[in-house]
């Protein structure tokens, strides 16, 4: 039985005056890492084993026979054994040439892999994305960002949740969510970087059978006597909040029947009567429900959408996708 004299599981890399260091080491008959031996050396004996010939081989990889004889003497005595046989006519792979050159084959391509993918990441195109959005985000923001984004980074996958307001700042400072795209204002949280990237209009938002659907516009102390069905607080405090404000400014303290954590729960309770409510015109503008979208004639604040990153856990692609996002955006039908 042939001794196995090569070990061909990745040891180390490293670089030198002469180049990148292979991460194969001979092993001698106890099992013991010996020599570390170059990237150059496997790469010469891989030619000349598809060659079998030392002079054709030297031309391709333009190094002079003598010095890739060498080459080949220097790898046979760190492996330990003799990898070719050679005479005036021919040039042949022993039994454990043949053996080291099928593992040598396999280890060379994935350690050529394990270098793409550390320059890749290195340079923001391959990795993970965790990406949290808000229900607006999800349908206004995210899908064409994503797009183009994989266009130009194949190698990047992504992990899309539609997740809450709050949840999205929680799991940013923790490093368990990568970007958010989320409601503002969220108050001050020092650990995020937090840019707003989209705003639109709030429209009052009405079932189809009620009085002022026809109208299309409305003054807010119209409604004063009505129901409202509300964001809840602890989803997303500060557009609860600014939509209170809203109301508020218009003399009016709402009578709340229900709320509700998510927009397509809220325009369903809307339709079914429940009440009115404040949202973002374009989560109307995608709802299938029996429900209309008045618009506001008072002077109210617009609706804003930031992306958010963590400071902390920051890496290349993160920071690829949010320039990509944040040029896309000021460039798009909801730039600021």
């Amino acid at each position: 039985m042939a001794t196995n004299y090569l070990s061909a599981t990745p040891v180390k890399i490293r670089r030198g005056v002469i180049g990148d260091i292979v991460c194969f080491a001979a092993c001698d008959r106890a099992g013991e890492y010996d020599k570390d031996m170059e990237l150059r050396q496997l790469r010469s004996f891989l030619s000349i084993a598809e060659t079998l010939h030392f002079g054709r081989t030297a031309e391709l990889i333009h190094l002079s026979q003598p010095a890739l004889s060498h080459q080949i003497r220097t790898l046979e005595e760190e492996v330990g054994v003799r990898l070719f046989e050679r005479n005036r006519r021919k040039t042949t792979l022993t039994a454990a040439g043949l053996a080291f050159r099928d593992d040598a084959a396999a280890a060379l391509s994935q350690l050529e892999q394990a270098i793409r993918g550390a320059r890749l990441a290195a340079s923001g195109k391959l990795g993970l994305l965790r990406i949290g959005f808000v229900s607006t985000a999800g349908s206004e923001i995210v899908p064409n960002i994503v797009r183009q984004f994989k266009e130009s980074n194949p190698d990047v996958e992504f992990s899309l949740r539609n997740i809450l307001t709050k949840e999205q700042v929680e799991m940013l400072e923790t490093g368990s969510l990568d970007i958010g795209f989320l409601r503002l204002p969220i108050g001050q949280h020092s650990a995020l970087d937090v840019v707003t990237v989209h705003r639109e209009r709030l429209v009052l938002v009405v079932p189809s059978s009620h009085k002022l659907a026809k109208r299309k516009r409305v003054r807010l102390r119209e409604v004063a006597s009505q129901d409202f069905v509300m964001y809840e607080r602890t989803y997303a405090p500060g557009f609860h909040d600014s939509i209170v404000g809203i109301l508020r400014d218009a003399g009016i303290v709402p009578n709340v029947s229900q709320t509700a954590g998510e927009i397509p729960t809220l325009i369903s309770l809307v339709a079914s009567r429940m009440g009115i409510t404040i949202l973002p015109a374009s989560a109307v503008k995608h709802s299938v429900s029996s429900v209309v979208a008045c618009e506001i004639l008072d002077r109210i604040p617009m609706c804003e959408i930031g992306i958010a990153v963590s400071k902390r856990f920051r890496t290349a692609v993160v920071d690829n996708f949010r320039s990509l996002a944040l040029k896309t955006l000021r460039a798009g039908p909801f730039a600021l």
